[in-house]
């Protein structure tokens, strides 16, 4: 199976986006070069091709570059292959991919959208999104208004969340 790749650089380092034919992967935030190796590395099998093309990310890349210069964006029309997830996390991903640009909900809030429980469960799901900022899980904070965890780390999170004009404590 060929993957496609493209990395889209800003201001705090790099997004790697990596998608076939079901649809965008992954999308990962890598600090560096030596960062991009090691995502390659972990993804790659005997069984899969990886190729670098810019070409096949012309709508991505013009999204993200849109996002980057502060304007609102929606990332709906990016087609995600959700696969990789749970039935419980594919549920999260796709709630929290409706929390609109420059707005928060808490953990607790999206858990009883769904009529469950566990919020510490719901982030745990998040910690497993690996769609970064198009299913926007630095979106999410505790019910006291922090920022609670965040995989890329807080400073990123607190970064996006700036970038986005969102009101956070």
């Amino acid at each position: 199976m060929t993957f496609h790749y493209a990395l889209v650089c800003f201001e705090k380092g790099a997004l790697f986006l990596m998608k076939n034919d079901l649809g965008i992967q992954r999308i990962t935030y890598v600090k560096n070069q030596d960062q991009t190796s090691s995502v390659l590395n972990q993804v790659k099998d005997p069984n899969t091709q990886l190729v670098e093309d810019k070409q096949e990310f012309m709508e991505e890349l013009e999204i993200f570059r849109q996002y980057f210069l502060g304007k609102p964006v929606d990332f709906s029309s990016l087609e995600l292959d959700f696969s990789s997830g749970t039935p419980f996390q594919k549920k999260i991903w796709q709630m929290t991919r409706k929390v609109t640009y420059g707005r928060t909900q808490t953990y607790k809030s999206l858990a009883q959208k769904i009529n469950h429980k566990g919020y510490r469960s719901v982030g745990g799901a998040l910690g497993k999104n690996p769609f970064l900022i198009a299913v926007p899980c630095h979106r999410i904070i505790r019910t006291d208004g922090t920022l609670g965890g965040f995989g890329a780390g807080i400073g990123l999170k607190k970064y996006f969340l700036n970038l986005e004009g969102a009101q956070i404590s």
